[in-house]
């Protein structure tokens, strides 16, 4: 991306004089580095949390714009006492899933990982039940596999990953990540279903036509064949944190 900026008076005068004295090639160099400095000098997570709670951007795209992992933003957020909206918020989050194709964004691959329910959606790919990813995810995927391996885990790859589109203008007025545009604009395309974890994901998604779940979905629709392991896998995505209500899967296990 280029960006002009218009500079002039003692600013361009003594920006010159830099470049004169030989500290810099040029005064396009000179002002690159003091934004380098300035940006250097910001609490990007503060920032950040800013735009999450006042300018009803995404989780992910607070992340993304920090330059931390979902778990570093999650932490920061709950520190200054602000409970990220992850998991399941409303009653229109969660449904039993039919065999059909689904498409993740980031945030949810992550609490696939972290919680196990990767587990458990392998199973389903058996099933008819095909996850999707944009592209621009499968190295962080093999980050979460990675980590996965690490903590003793067996490697489990579920999703496919499909070149997906740049979604045209803004979507529903929120900041987004570009994956989760991607995400959304793909699952728009395809006439599938979007599984986040995000809420506000959610809510661009639907703002577009898209139909959108959490992926405790999963947890729902596979509650009869899972038995014990049902409370586990709960206890696993509650811990991220991610909220999941007790009574969700009362009803179902």
């Amino acid at each position: 991306m280029v960006v002009s900026v218009e500079i002039s008076g003692l600013l361009e005068e003594r920006l010159r004089r830099l470049v004169d004295l030989g500290l810099y090639a040029s005064v396009a160099e000179a002002v690159r580095e003091a934004v380098r400095v300035f940006l250097r000098s910001l609490d990007l997570r503060d920032v950040a949390f800013n735009l999450y709670v006042h300018r009803d951007a995404t989780l992910q795209y607070a992340a993304e714009f920090a330059g931390v992992t979902y778990e570093v933003m999650m932490d920061y957020m709950i520190s200054r006492g602000v409970m990220p909206a992850v998991g399941v918020v409303s009653e229109s989050d969660v449904e039993k899933l039919e065999p059909g194709v689904y498409v993740l964004d980031g945030l949810t691959l992550y609490t696939a990982y972290r919680s196990g329910l990767v587990e458990v959606m392998r199973d389903m790919r058996s099933e008819g039940y095909t996850f999707l990813a944009p592209s621009s995810l499968e190295s962080f995927t093999f980050v979460l596999e990675a980590q996965r391996v690490r903590e003793g885990f067996r490697a489990i790859r579920v999703v496919d990953f499909v070149e997906a589109p740049q979604p045209e203008g803004r979507l529903g007025g929120r900041l987004i990540s570009r994956q989760e545009g991607e995400a959304v604009a793909y699952a728009r395309e395809r006439g599938a279903v979007l599984l986040s974890d995000d809420a506000r994901t959610r809510a661009v998604a639907r703002e577009a036509g898209v139909k959108a779940l959490s992926l405790a979905s999963v947890l729902v629709t596979q509650a009869p064949v899972l038995g014990d392991r049902l409370a586990e896998l709960a206890y696993s995505y509650k811990g991220i944190p991610a909220l999941l209500p007790d009574d969700l899967l009362q009803l179902h296990g």
